[in-house]
């Protein structure tokens, strides 16, 4: 595999032809094949909840963090609140989500998923974690604290050169 992208033949170009693509364990490029898998499912979800991708991470942050006001979201996204505006206007005309009042400040508005919305995600989700959990537990604990240390350290490397500037 070419971490680069394309084959080993080079198809797909290596960006620098006189740097060779450094040999990567088994481990690592699994971890691109279930970055692949990942981006499969979020577009099967996509396709499923009839949404785009700011879409879908507005649901997931709802879904986790709980009702939370616009500019908040906007935060949480890093778009524009005009972009998260408009996002929203498509959630509200899905049935995805409502505005409600903040309870606490009456100049403000709480973006809340709906209950139909919120159980069609988890009816989606939730087999999909249930099966994860069933794999992780056919490990001992010390090949679990492995994986998550693995796991751990190589989510950090993707932020840290995704932070890169």
């Amino acid at each position: 595999m070419n971490p680069a992208g394309g084959d080993a033949e080079g198809e797909g170009g290596n960006p620098e032809p006189s740097r060779p693509a450094p040999q990567v364990h088994r481990a690592t490029e699994l971890l691109r094949d279930l970055t692949d898998a990942t981006d499969l499912f979020r577009e099967s979800l996509q396709e499923d909840l009839t949404v785009n991708a700011t879409d879908l991470a507005a649901m997931q942050h709802l879904l986790t963090s709980g009702p939370i006001a616009p500019t908040g979201l906007s935060r949480l996204l890093g778009i524009s609140t005009t972009a998260t505006t408009t996002a929203i206007d498509r959630l509200v005309d899905l049935g995805h989500v409502t505005r409600e009042p903040h309870p606490s400040d009456r100049r403000s508005i709480l973006v809340v998923p709906s209950e139909t919305s919120r159980a069609r995600a988890f009816e989606l989700m939730i087999p999909v974690l249930a099966e994860l959990e069933a794999v992780l537990a056919d490990f001992s604990d010390e090949e679990q604290a492995a994986i998550t240390a693995y796991l751990e350290r190589a989510a950090a490397v993707y932020r840290d050169h995704a932070q890169r500037e």
